[in-house]
């Protein structure tokens, strides 16, 4: 056998040199993902959605294995803490929560952590918060949470009324809501606020204010609302008045009162008349990328950004309209997703 000539050594042992080098800057998560899934734990409000639909089909589609733990509280958050712990117990990769609820719950406020209490070893990813910021969750400007980040899923106020006055006019809105709710409060709150710039009231009609809200509660409340001459029903990120979705619905149209929505499930699965929505499915792809953005990017959540889609869906239910008599104008349905 001939020498290689010192030329083709000297290729050799830079490729090796390259090869070693390499393995030592891939993230060490993308290097295990190479050899087993990726490991998330899912803490879930009421089971799986479309976001989690979405969620699964973003790692389908890329070819990426993960191995999903699903923990499901049934509407309690009394459960969360005994989820930790089951956690903390056989650490995943990543923690994955939905709500706000839950993942105050999980990651505390950003300036009221208690290690004994949340998450801080663990990165977390988020869905379906619509106000991290007025509720603690997300840091303010200028700072950041060295394990947190996610993906938020509410359209802009302002879109949302010009949403609704491209419907049919309206200089009063009527909102039933739980009061014991932190994003809740914070929506009507910043709602009150924009009223002020763009001329219409909010009729609030806080429930749960001597106790826990009772669903017996929301008839009376839209009643009086009608009374007060509301012009339409607003359904902000509400997981109690989700849950009494068609109780909130069926009183408005015994008041005449449509119900406009600012989440997908209240227009698509209920009988709220119109939205200017996020799509789930979208949500939950989008919390995917940053899961991998982590895991296999290697990037801290720290330096990823919490985002909301840049495009919603305006969506219309032709049953509802119906029942009301407020049909759309014509023009809506050049670019409405109109449901029967």
């Amino acid at each position: 056998m001939f020498p290689r000539p010192p030329a083709f050594r000297l290729l050799g042992i830079l490729a090796v040199l390259i090869v070693a080098l390499s393995a030592t800057l891939l993230p060490t998560a993308y290097a295990q993902s190479s050899k087993a899934p990726l490991k998330i734990a899912m803490i879930l409000w009421r089971g799986e959605t479309n976001v989690e639909q979405g969620f699964r089909a973003y790692f389908d589609e890329n070819n990426i294995p993960v191995d999903l733990t699903i923990h499901d509280v049934a509407r309690d958050l009394s459960r969360v803490p005994a989820i930790i712990d089951q956690i903390r117990k056989d650490p995943p990769d990543l923690v994955y929560t939905w709500g706000t609820g839950i993942t105050s719950s999980v990651v505390g406020k950003y300036d009221a952590v208690d290690p004994a209490k949340n998450i801080t070893d663990l990165p977390v990813v988020y869905v379906m918060v619509s106000s991290p910021w007025k509720t603690g969750i997300a840091a303010p400007a200028g700072q950041s949470r060295p394990n947190v980040t996610g993906a938020t899923h509410i359209a802009p106020l302002a879109a949302q009324i010009n949403a609704i006055r491209a419907y049919r006019p309206m200089d009063k809105i009527g909102v039933v809501y739980n009061s014991r709710e932190d994003n809740s409060v914070s929506n009507v709150a910043d709602l009150t606020e924009l009223g002020r710039e763009m001329g219409f009231d909010v009729l609030a009609a806080p429930l749960g204010t001597d106790g826990e809200p009772s669903p017996d509660d929301i008839a009376p409340a839209v009643a009086e609302l009608a009374r007060k001459g509301a012009d339409i029903l607003y359904i902000g990120p509400d997981n109690f008045i989700g849950n009494y979705r068609d109780t909130l619905t069926d009183a408005g149209f015994a008041n005449g009162l449509a119900a406009f929505s600012a989440t997908e499930l209240e227009v698509r699965d209920g009988h709220a008349m119109l939205g200017l929505v996020s799509r789930y499915e979208l949500v939950g792809r989008l919390a995917a990328s940053k899961v991998e953005q982590i895991l296999i990017g290697g990037i801290s959540p720290a330096d990823i950004p919490v985002e909301t889609l840049d495009r919603f869906s305006y969506l219309i239910r032709l049953s509802s309209a119906r029942k009301l008599k407020l049909y759309p104008p014509l023009s809506l349905l050049d670019y409405a997703e109109v449901i029967e």
